[in-house]
């Protein structure tokens, strides 16, 4: 096999930049039309219009990776723009015919209603290579067009015959043979085109240079401008899964079962994805780590966190025009609707994702998730494109559980959303078993958080008090290590929450983990410990509860030992002031 190479395929766009589109286009496909009419267009005319353009424009100068998919012809003759628009042929291609048509010069245009038959048929004039030559004062040389226009031809498989015609033999030189088999296809020698708009030399430093034994690469490609391919993944969805849960699991996350699974199946149909759920279920840390898995496993870059605020608008999220009439893009419109490698891959983490009216911010999005070609237009009134691979993960609490502070999510938003509910997995732990729900994750709760604090240090990013904490967090390995009063005070707390249906709602893995954490940073003796485990319940435990006035009196009675008992008892009698059986809360 034999290709032409991606050396002399640049040098001969390179060399017809600069022409006139007519030449480069509209001559070579009415010739080509003409061919397939056995006519001479110079004396006769063949059916021409905007659809014959547009195919001939698809099957060679549409490039695969192009970076605009609205613009999808590589304008080789032309570096302003450098690519056309698929309305290229039927809008100003069209136009420049009909100008020149209606003037009699280069083309002539000839209705068929005189015959009983519609549309137009076109042909040229016999001065139509010295007429447009000079308009446009560039000639184009028919061997750079043949080398552009077959870039994909095996020269080595070229029909003997048209070789024959040419007079070349088998053994003749590739470029030779692509040139024989270009004017076999075109035959441009009509009229005056050839010694005018068109030169027939094939100039010698094109002999010099060998064809490949491969079609033009995707690089080659690259260098005219077209993206570069986006890795694909190979592996089955179950193998990718269960790397992803791997590497979320290895940061010592409490991963429920299948939760990987739906949100890459989520993504994959095209929805975005909201975590529901309550305070410390993981439904931050979760999307951080399974962002952070993506970024490892695909190679994808860091992922995009944005932080929902209450006023949070498109402005915010996309960008705005400022006074001085220039415009300010934000992170998501820059790295995301503008990325330079758009076929790749991107996790966007929405956080606190209804704190804001979500049609506020979002309503572009979510309508070019729906659109065919995902447009968005950005402040300056340019049109970007969404990436088909735009992953949203929404970190989201209820307005159902967060009336005051959170917003309804409208239907529309709901339809082009996977909405999955965080399980309490400390929950689900104790009505499996009771008796070991609390002390069996202490270990890695306290491992965990050693690690983050060692991962900084020894990056070389340690804060000013991270060896305050690494100290406190080298003393204990688990609960083992806290007094026997502090432990037993430590698990009848949390059984006492636990116990209760309301309490197995919201007592997470987080709270639990804030609570240890009071009690890693006690002194060593049972007198520290059980104090700080006091202050906890007082100071964190507290301010959490609900359900009803019979759901706290187990968390009264396993209280009375600690040392602020009558503080919390005070507090407690407060949750429970309210006109109703319910409890109050306290902030």
């Amino acid at each position: 096999m034999s290709y032409v190479p991606a050396r002399l395929l640049l040098g001969a766009a390179a060399a017809i930049e600069g022409a006139h589109a007519l030449t480069v286009v509209t001559l070579p496909a009415l010739l080509r039309e003409a061919r397939k009419a056995q006519v001479d267009p110079t004396t006769a005319q063949v059916p021409y219009g905007g659809g014959v353009e547009e195919q001939y424009l698809k099957d060679f100068y549409a490039l695969p990776g192009a970076p605009d998919p609205h613009r999808p012809y590589r304008a080789i003759w032309s570096n302003d723009p450098t690519w056309q628009t698929r309305k290229f042929a039927g809008g100003g291609l069209q136009r420049q015919r009909s100008q020149r048509a209606n003037r009699g010069e280069v083309l002539i245009q000839r209705k068929r209603a005189q015959t009983g038959l519609s549309g137009d048929v076109w042909g040229l004039t016999p001065t139509a290579g010295a007429d447009l030559l000079a308009e446009t004062k560039k000639p184009v040389r028919l061997i750079d067009l043949a080398l552009w226009i077959g870039r994909s031809v095996d020269t080595s498989a070229i029909d003997p015959a048209i070789l024959s015609a040419a007079g070349l033999g088998l053994g003749a030189d590739d470029i030779d043979k692509l040139d024989a088999w270009f004017k076999q296809e075109f035959e441009p020698q009509r009229g005056d085109l050839v010694g005018t708009i068109f030169q027939d030399d094939i100039p010698a430093e094109y002999r010099t240079v060998p064809f490949a034994a491969d079609p033009v690469s995707d690089e080659t490609y690259q260098e005219l401008g077209a993206l570069p391919p986006a890795p694909s993944v190979t592996d089955d969805l179950s193998t990718v899964i269960t790397s992803l849960e791997s590497r979320v699991t290895a940061k010592g996350f409490q991963l429920p079962p299948g939760l990987v699974g739906r949100v890459l199946t989520a993504w994959l149909r095209g929805d975005m994805v909201v975590l529901v759920g309550q305070p410390g279920t993981g439904k931050t840390l979760f999307a951080t780590l399974l962002g952070s898995a993506m970024e490892k496993e695909f190679d994808l870059d860091a992922p995009l966190l944005i932080p929902v605020r209450a006023d949070f608008d498109e402005a915010e999220l996309i960008g705005y025009e400022r006074l001085d009439g220039t415009v300010h893009l934000q992170d998501f419109a820059r790295a995301i609707l503008l990325d330079d490698a758009p076929l790749e891959a991107r996790v966007v983490i929405f956080e606190e994702f209804n704190l804001a009216s979500v049609e506020t911010y979002l309503s572009a999005v979510l309508v070019a998730t729906q659109e065919r070609e995902r447009l968005v237009r950005l402040p300056n009134g340019e049109v970007a494109n969404l990436p088909i691979d735009t992953f949203v993960l929404a970190t989201c609490n209820s307005f159902r559980d967060e009336p005051e502070t959170r917003t309804r999510v409208s239907s529309p938003t709901k339809r082009r959303s996977t909405t999955i509910t965080m399980p309490n997995v400390l929950g689900d732990r104790y009505e499996d078993d009771p008796d070991t729900a609390v002390t069996g994750v202490i270990e890695a709760l306290i491992a965990n958080e050693r690690n983050r604090v060692e991962d900084r240090e020894n990056a070389g990013r340690a804060s000013q008090f991270d060896a305050l904490r690494l100290t406190a967090l080298r003393s204990v390995s688990g609960s083992v290590d806290f007094s026997a009063q502090a432990q037993q005070a430590l698990v009848s707390v949390a059984n006492a929450v636990l116990e209760t249906a309301s309490g197995r709602s919201w007592f997470t893995l987080g709270i639990l983990r804030d609570i240890v954490m009071a009690l890693v940073m006690a002194e060593r003796y049972t007198g520290a410990e059980l104090t700080a485990l006091g202050h906890a319940v007082a100071d964190k435990l507290v301010h959490q509860l609900r359900g009803t006035h019979s759901d706290v009196q187990p968390l009264l009675a396993a209280s009375a030992t600690l040392p602020n008992a009558e503080e919390i008892g005070r507090l407690i009698d407060q949750t429970m002031a309210g006109p109703s059986d319910e409890l109050l809360p306290l902030l």
